[in-house]
């Protein structure tokens, strides 16, 4: 590791996070590399200094604030307020009728006219269709060794 490296682990090196063989490296450094050692001594003082501070105090209309914040309804207790019978009602009955019609409705889309074998071949095999311009066939005879390659692979 190199010093810049090395010098970027002190945080972790001080928190006790570093694995144990990046530690011993750091370790090492420190008693060769004075700047370092220092960096590392001036780091630990920095932590116990901020450590001595006071923790702040919050103020009796800051507590009153949030307090009646944490008294309001929530989110989802709004939410669920909102969603009361009278509101769901109708929308159960739409999703009903939207159900009904589907049901409905595909026995009669199957029995569309323009759906014949060919065009639902079409359908089945775009991508092929769409690729053998790709692969640079020329006739007939090329696509029957197309069609054919699945017979082709089970032979050396």
């Amino acid at each position: 590791m190199n010093r810049d490296e090395l010098a970027a682990n002190l945080t972790a090196y001080i928190d006790g996070e570093l694995p144990e063989l990046e530690a011993k490296r750091l370790e090492e450094a420190l008693k060769v590399d004075s700047e370092l050692a220092a960096l590392e001594r001036t780091m630990r003082a920095t932590l116990k200094a901020v450590e001595a501070l006071p923790s702040p105090e919050p103020s009796q209309a800051l507590r009153r604030a949030v307090l009646s914040r944490v008294a309001e309804k929530s989110a989802f207790q709004k939410l669920a307020a909102y969603f009361t019978l009278p509101r769901l009602v109708p929308a159960v009955g739409l999703a009903a009728a939207a159900a009904v019609a589907v049901v409905v409705w595909q026995p009669w889309a199957e029995g569309r006219p323009g759906l014949d074998p060919e065009t639902l071949f079409v359908a089945q095999n775009i991508e092929v269709l769409e690729d053998l311009d790709v692969i640079g066939l020329e006739g007939s005879d090329d696509l029957d060794i197309v069609t054919s390659l699945h017979e082709l692979e089970g032979t050396p």
